[in-house]
């Protein structure tokens, strides 16, 4: 790519992205030429000074869209709080936005979140909170795929678990799942979670004891015997009963020999 593209290129991304515009708004020539720009493009820079304006402005919520709309217990508290224009201005000056694809760009905020730790000093439950809210997003629209074959639909001792596709189970130090709009900051407590999606398409939420994450975690690679032994959960005809519920439930896909 010529340099003279690249620099513009780069001019531009630094117009939509940098937190603050006050240097391009006061003279947009200099802005441009301090960014190595030839005189030409200090001219355009100049005489579309407003046209460019409006371009960082649609720049800064196409970007920000999908985090507004999958985010919205976070950005409750935020905005609740005064601070959601600064998270979302320090997500984009972050430029940590790679993907070609608009559906990543909320994948990418909440691992911002992880790598910056931004507000975890006043809000540390902020980061599971997010967590929490992108996982239900997933969940809901996730793909469904056809059961691999040969699954049963009634659990034996030694058989192994296979969860649908967008089954996911989670643990969290805050109980993230009991956040509301009036109450969206989560009260600290340890909770296992499984969501799963139903046959309508709808997220269900279910809180499980450690050992019943443990054993749907591990169950997927060793019988459902073993890890029950491993466990120590003595009550198997129960187990299996529970599983075949979370089956009818559209959690598991089904179960098949070890």
């Amino acid at each position: 790519m010529p340099d003279a593209v690249l620099a513009l290129q780069r001019s531009l991304a630094a117009l939509a992205l940098d937190p603050d515009a006050a240097a391009f708004e006061a003279d947009p020539g200099a802005f441009a030429a301090a960014r190595g720009l030839p005189e030409g493009d200090q001219a355009a820079f100049r005489r579309y000074r407003d046209r460019l304006l409006y371009y960082r402005d649609a720049v800064r919520e196409d970007i920000c869209e999908p985090v507004d709309q999958d985010f919205p217990l976070t950005r409750t508290l935020l905005e609740g709080a005064g601070a959601w224009g600064a998270c979302r201005a320090g997500f984009l000056s972050s430029r940590t936005f790679r993907s070609p694809f608009y559906r990543d760009i909320s994948a990418t905020f909440l691992g911002w979140l992880a790598t910056s730790a931004w507000g975890r000093d006043r809000w540390p439950f902020l980061l599971e909170l997010a967590h929490f809210e992108l996982v239900r997003q997933l969940v809901e629209h996730l793909p469904d795929a056809a059961p691999p074959a040969g699954l049963r639909a009634v659990p034996r001792p030694g058989d192994l678990l296979v969860l649908a596709p967008s089954t996911q189970v989670l643990a969290y130090a805050y109980r993230v799942h009991e956040a509301t709009w009036e109450a969206p900051a989560p009260e600290p407590g340890a909770c296992r979670l499984l969501a799963s999606r139903d046959a309508q398409g709808f997220i269900q939420w279910r809180e499980l004891t450690e050992a019943a994450a443990c054993l749907l975690a591990r169950a997927r690679g060793a019988s459902l015997a073993a890890v029950a032994e491993e466990l120590g959960l003595a009550d198997l005809p129960g187990l299996l009963s529970f599983l075949a519920g979370l089956r009818e439930a559209g959690a598991v896909l089904g179960f098949r020999e070890a």
